[in-house]
């Protein structure tokens, strides 16, 4: 693990009066009143959209600004998970993945817009809880900076039964019903904000790409200094206790299929455990796949030396970072990694598969990890892919000296990249912009106008809102639930 950088342990430390959303305040002539639209009041697993509103929530009301977040009611959640002053919005529970809950205009107070008094709106969603921002910045013509969380051509998968998941056809179909439709209402109600926040350049020019006309800033998620960048723990790898002295791999995240763990299961069974005898790879975290990532391993004969601890606390991440040997990421569906931004900054040597998005972003292949090309879609080219991969590890596995070159660049540009200073600064950035977009739109509250444009402006926005995510409520029924282990991260108010 590199040492903590005294710079880093600074821009943690920094007086509020010195950040850059203190400067908010003067443009404004008083703090800011800021909605955050979430799709989570309460964090329920480890999810990288919900730690980085907890870090924004905290900074914003460091610097004495007045923030709501704004969400779906969550039955879970106890008084002392929930920001002060959350507003929660009737919902549903996503049954494929416990914890999450489609928000739904299921009671009349929802369309009352004068509840609702803000300065900007920020909305760092997946969901169509979009629409309802959407309705607020027309309603009450308040700028609205919106944030692309997940890759929407993968997201599709997760609600797939496996046997479905394995036929192309069905794929086909869905690119077809699903992924395109969803691109086009995504972009168009990012068409009606006044920014998007995107977390890589290859995201950027994805919605360029699709008709997304408004200020774009490219801005990549922070890692909190605060958690790690302090001393190292206990060892936390205690399943591995008793074993023979080897190489350790992670690989950490939600176990969904568009993270693609079943294909690093398949990688080192194949063309790691079989040159190294000693070698282990530990599987942190859950979620809907866990048993069948499991049986993966089963099938593959690697089953005593590929490990699933479960979900480990906030806490407890920087440890296992550094008691690994290598960060190994076989996902194509990250708009930004959380876990691939911790492991680079806490120094892990890293081997990824190049994505486009959110791994292209963050690794230099040869500077601060190995990044190999991830085939097509053809078998083929995907084994040489994947044997490709196997080397990459075996040989940093018999390089230690390289491991550390790769170890304390990636600490470093981590640090440049991501560090709470540069994501602050730039954030507000985008705030203001937005303020700048609003008044050169001309944008004005709907909520002054006449009775049957306020009807029309709620019914278009409420019925797609509802529709969309009534559908994926239903959708999530396809597959069995999972239950999760107990909560063990920090809220989105909490220390």
């Amino acid at each position: 693990m590199i040492s903590p950088g005294s710079e880093a342990h600074a821009v943690s430390q920094a007086s509020p009066l010195t950040s850059p959303f203190a400067r908010l305040t003067a443009r404004n002539g008083r703090p800011l009143r800021v909605g955050i639209v979430s799709d989570f009041v309460r964090i329920p697993y480890a999810n990288g959209a919900a730690f980085q509103t907890r870090f924004l929530y905290q900074e914003l009301r460091r610097c004495g600004h007045e923030v709501t977040v704004i969400g779906p009611h969550d039955p879970l959640a106890k008084e002392e998970d929930l920001p002060p002053g959350s507003i929660s919005l009737p919902s549903l529970p996503l049954h494929t993945y416990p914890g999450l809950r489609v928000p739904l205009p299921l009671e009349s107070w929802v369309a009352d817009s004068s509840r609702f008094d803000f300065d900007l709106l920020y909305a760092p969603v997946t969901s169509m809880i979009l629409d309802f921002a959407v309705w607020l910045r027309k309603m009450k013509g308040i700028p609205l900076v919106c944030v692309n969380t997940t890759h929407l051509a993968a997201a599709y998968e997760v609600m797939l039964p496996e046997k479905l998941a394995r036929m192309r056809a069905v794929h086909v179909g869905l690119h077809a019903a699903l992924r395109k439709p969803q691109e086009r209402i995504f972009a168009s109600a990012y068409n009606d904000s006044d920014g998007l926040v995107v977390l890589s350049e290859g995201l950027r020019d994805y919605w360029r790409e699709r008709g997304v006309t408004v200020p774009i800033h490219v801005i990549p998620r922070t890692v909190q200094p605060e958690m790690f960048d302090r001393p190292l723990g206990a060892d936390p790898y205690v399943h591995l206790q008793g074993r023979p002295h080897g190489a350790r791999l992670l690989c950490a995240g939600r176990h969904t299929r568009e993270k693609a763990q079943d294909r690093m299961i398949r990688i080192f069974a194949r063309h790691v455990a079989r040159t190294d005898a000693a070698c282990t790879l530990t599987m942190l975290g859950i979620g809907p796949e866990t048993t069948y990532f499991k049986r993966v391993a089963e099938e593959e004969g690697v089953a005593d030396r590929v490990f699933f601890p479960g979900e480990a606390s906030f806490s407890q991440m920087a440890d296992y970072y550094a008691y690994a040997d290598l960060f190994v990421h076989a996902s194509l569906s990250e708009t930004f990694g959380n876990v691939m931004s911790e492991a680079l900054w806490c120094g892990t040597p890293t081997v990824a598969f190049a994505d486009g998005m959110g791994t292209s972003a963050q690794i230099k292949d040869g500077v601060n990890g190995v990044l190999l090309s991830p085939g097509t879609d053809g078998a083929t080219h995907q084994d040489e892919a994947n044997r490709a991969f196997g080397r990459a590890v075996l040989e940093l596995i018999a390089d230690p000296q390289e491991r550390a070159r790769l170890g304390k660049a990636a600490s470093r540009i981590a640090r440049e990249r991501s560090s709470p200073l540069a994501v602050k600064a730039r954030m507000a950035d985008a705030f203001r912009a937005a303020q700048d977009h609003a008044s050169a739109c001309g944008l004005k509250a709907a909520a002054l106008g006449p009775r049957p444009l306020r009807w029309l402006t709620t019914f278009n926005h409420f019925r797609r809102w509802g529709a969309v995510n009534g559908g994926v409520y239903l959708a999530g029924h396809l597959r069995p639930g999972v239950k999760f282990e107990k909560n063990t991260h920090p809220q989105i108010a909490g220390k």
